[in-house]
């Protein structure tokens, strides 16, 4: 995947975090709430874009948390939600400590410092709304996706049983299985019609296949080896090229399994 792919929201969920983050920093610097007027449009930018960015980095390692060890079955959105109450607690005191620096000394309404009772306020009335935000992001995103082009890929490989995940994809997009990708909750399904993005855990997927359907190549990828077309070797890196033009890399300590089974394909 290209740099230009990877920082597009409509492909790739960090691009999409990358923007959506933009868009919420615009909005609250448009709407100037009262604490923060007496701050320059520089100062203004970059206080809410500390605050924005900062939940999104919480919500996100929460996510990863929960999603992949705490509760890997859990329900997806009831992980999405646990994460966002997880990164409100976590932000409240960050904010409070950004609301001392920047806006108390300019500000003296705002320099009567902590208190417990401000804590829990300040916590009270951040979880709700930063919550609902990071169901809004995952909601948008996973039902509003891009419905790309059918990639041309050769029929009839690597045939098996249909893993539990692939009837979560759009019926366009129900081929041959060639490969799957990690990104970060969600999962990158590649089918000889095209790729889909889901709501789906890598391991869990892993855990639906044939353990002789393909092979692992990476912490974040898998491979139906039936589709391989070219193995890539540059500057000591190993990567794989598949028939759809996906080029994934193989991982130092997966090589020797990789070739074994490409070998077999």
């Amino acid at each position: 995947m290209t740099l230009f792919e990877r920082i597009d929201p409509t492909r790739t969920w960090p691009g999409f975090l990358a923007t959506a983050g933009a868009g919420l920093t615009a909005l609250f610097v448009f709407l100037e709430p009262t604490p923060t007027q007496v701050l320059s449009a520089p100062a203004l930018i970059a206080f809410w874009g500390v605050h924005v960015f900062l939940f999104l980095a919480l919500a996100q390692g929460a996510q990863v948390l929960v999603s992949r060890h705490v509760a890997p079955r859990a329900n997806p959105w009831a992980a999405i939600a646990v994460a966002g109450i997880l990164a409100s607690t976590l932000l409240t005191p960050m904010a409070l400590l950004l609301d001392h620096l920047i806006v108390a000394p300019l500000d003296p309404a705002e320099a009567s410092g902590w208190t417990w009772a401000g804590l829990i306020e300040e916590w009270a009335s951040l979880a709700a709304p930063a919550t609902l935000v990071w169901l809004g992001l995952n909601a948008a995103r996973f039902l509003r996706l891009p419905d790309p082009a059918p990639s041309s890929t050769p029929e009839g490989a690597g045939q098996g049983a249909e893993p539990g995940f692939m009837r979560r994809l759009p019926p366009g997009r129900r081929g041959q299985l060639v490969a799957l990708s990690a990104e970060l909750h969600y999962l990158r399904v590649y089918t000889t019609l095209g790729d889909s993005l889901i709501l789906q855990g890598f391991g869990e997927a892993l855990e639906q296949l044939d353990p002789n359907a393909g092979v692992r190549i990476h912490r974040s990828h898998w491979i139906d080896p039936a589709y391989v077309v070219d193995v890539l070797r540059a500057r000591g890196r190993t990567s794989v090229r598949l028939s759809n033009g996906l080029v994934l890399p193989i991982a130092r300590n997966r090589r020797a399994e990789v070739a074994a089974n490409l070998a077999r394909a």
